[in-house]
């Protein structure tokens, strides 16, 4: 089942609506909005009204706390139309109201039922009110605890492949488009007739590291766009928006990637696959699958997700020497003497005029002193 929550979710669900094998799939669209829901092509909604007293239909416009009080009302049925599923995907866009505060419900509901499930979010562009951005930061560090799979998927990226002078309708059609082949592109993992490839347990180890960044390539192409379909299908794959171009693809940490055809021949599977990796750096480790669906027939897609994993960084350790610190073999020479906290603040040409202020941070002020960020100047020991 596809779950879609709010707005971004009923353009997907729309989008989704016209790609080739997407009937076989139960869609389901939770909204606060009464027009919203009614628009969209959704095999089955579930509308949560956030003025229950006066049922006026409206949003909640914009506030996630009266989207999660909407959402957790509604906990009984949600719970109701979930049971029985072997795999969900949820989706839809953080930074407004419906999404960001009832996708916690929701998962809520799908860890209760013991399903396996991903969640691919779009989180705001980075021109959008700083309100927004901590909304969508604030929900995903929120699932983090509770969604066994996380994928956050940026909106600059689904626009960074668009001409500047593109017209903003069919923009935003493209968009939901991308993020409706990316949900299918998933969900193809683990629906299809499969001949090899990725497990949701295997798909789920790689996605469940302490840190990651994940980025979504799929691309299509038929007969009918060439001689070599595959070759062109991985040509729209690299191209896809959420990949983030090639610095992404060969900077990841682990590579799933997946053939769907309706007439899948091997040796333009192998050959395929075979393209692929050889834009890896040496020693990634790929899971790499094909699938069978006969209502592809002739077209193949090709899809690709590349995880980033993230090193966290380690406590700070004490500097400076100890007695208790040496052990035989060490000299005091090979200890260094750490830097005092002691910062100097300096405005400059800024200190006779009004201090600027944004949330209590004076920004005349340098940002790494502000934010007391340490400058590594190199050690004496190199």
């Amino acid at each position: 089942m596809i779950v879609a929550l709010g707005g971004c979710g009923a353009k997907t669900l729309n989008a989704f609506a016209c790609l080739p094998g997407s009937g076989s799939f139960r869609t389901l669209l939770l909204e606060t909005d009464k027009e919203s829901a009614d628009r969209c092509s959704a095999s089955a909604v579930l509308r949560a009204e956030v003025n229950w007293a006066a049922n006026t239909g409206l949003g909640c416009g914009g506030d996630p706390k009266k989207a999660e009080r909407a959402f957790s009302r509604k906990r009984n049925e949600i719970t109701q139309a979930l049971s029985g599923q072997d795999f969900i995907i949820v989706t839809g866009g953080l930074g407004g109201g419906t999404a960001t505060g009832g996708v916690r419900a929701v998962a809520s509901v799908i860890r209760s039922l013991s399903i396996p499930a991903v969640f691919m979010l779009t989180t705001p562009f980075s021109f959008e009110s700083y309100t927004k951005r901590s909304n969508a930061e604030q929900c995903l560090q929120d699932l983090h605890g509770i969604a066994e799979v996380l994928i956050p998927l940026p909106n600059d990226l689904l626009f960074s492949s668009l001409p500047p002078d593109t017209e903003v309708e069919p923009a935003f059609e493209k968009a939901a488009y991308e993020l409706a082949s990316s949900i299918f592109g998933i969900a193809e993992l683990f629906r299809s007739r499969k001949l090899i490839g990725p497990d949701y347990a295997e798909f789920s180890a790689a996605l469940t590291k302490a840190a990651n960044i994940c980025s979504f390539g799929c691309g299509r192409a038929s007969q009918k766009d060439g001689l070599d379909r595959c070759a062109i299908a991985l040509e729209r794959m690299l191209e896809s928006p959420f990949l983030g171009g090639m610095d992404r693809l060969t900077a990841c940490s682990a590579l799933i990637v997946t053939m769907t055809g309706g007439d899948l021949q091997f040796g333009e599977m192998k050959r395929t696959l075979e393209n692929l990796v050889s834009f890896l750096p040496v020693g990634i480790p790929v899971s790499a699958g094909a699938t069978i669906n006969p209502e592809y027939h002739d077209q193949v897609q090709l899809c690709a997700l590349a995880v980033q994993y993230v090193q966290t960084a380690r406590p700070a350790e004490s500097q400076g020497p100890s007695h208790d610190s040496l052990f035989p073999g060490e000299t005091k020479d090979s200890f260094e003497q750490g830097l005092l906290n002691l910062q100097s603040y300096s405005k400059g040409i800024f200190s006779n005029c009004p201090p600027v202020k944004y949330k209590d941070e004076d920004l005349d002020i340098p940002t790494f002193q502000r934010r007391g960020i340490a400058i590594d100047k190199g050690g004496t020991s190199r």
